[in-house]
C-alpha cells in the first residue's frame, strides 16, 4: 500500500510541474505576443521620417560592428599565430642542444679549452 502511495504523490508532482511549466510557456507566448503587437503599433504610427533615421542608424551600427569585429578577427589571427611560434618553439626547445651551433663550437677549439684538457 505505501508504495502504491508513493506512486501517486510522485505523479501527483510531476503532473503539477508540468502544468506549471505549460502555464508558464503559455503566460510567455501571450506577453510576447502583446509585445509584437505593440511593436508593430509603433511602427505604423511614427513618421516616416523616424523610419528613416532608425534604419540610417541600424546600419551605421551594423557598419561599425562589422568592423570591429573584422579587427578582432584580426587580432585573433595574429595572437593564434604568434602562440603557434611560441608553441613550435617551446617543443623544439629540447632537441636545440643537438643542433649545430658554430659559437660553442668555436669556443671548443680555443686553445685555453684545449690546454685545460690536455693538463
Amino acid at each position: 500500500m505505501m508504495d502504491r502511495e508513493r506512486q501517486e504523490k510522485d505523479l501527483q508532482e510531476v503532473f503539477e510541474t508540468t502544468q506549471g511549466a505549460y502555464r508558464a510557456a503559455v503566460e510567455n507566448t501571450f506577453a510576447l505576443q502583446e509585445q509584437t503587437l505593440e511593436f508593430a503599433q509603433s511602427l505604423l504610427e511614427a513618421p516616416p521620417e523616424t523610419l528613416r533615421e532608425q534604419a540610417e542608424n541600424n546600419r551605421v551600427t551594423l557598419e561599425a560592428l562589422a568592423e570591429q569585429s573584422r579587427r578582432q578577427r584580426e587580432a585573433m589571427e595574429n595572437l593564434m599565430g604568434e602562440a603557434a611560434k611560441v608553441y613550435q618553439s617551446l617543443l623544439s626547445a629540447p632537441f636545440s642542444h643537438h643542433q649545430h651551433h658554430p659559437e660553442f663550437e668555436e669556443a671548443n677549439e680555443a686553445p685555453e679549452v684545449n690546454q685545460q684538457v690536455r693538463e
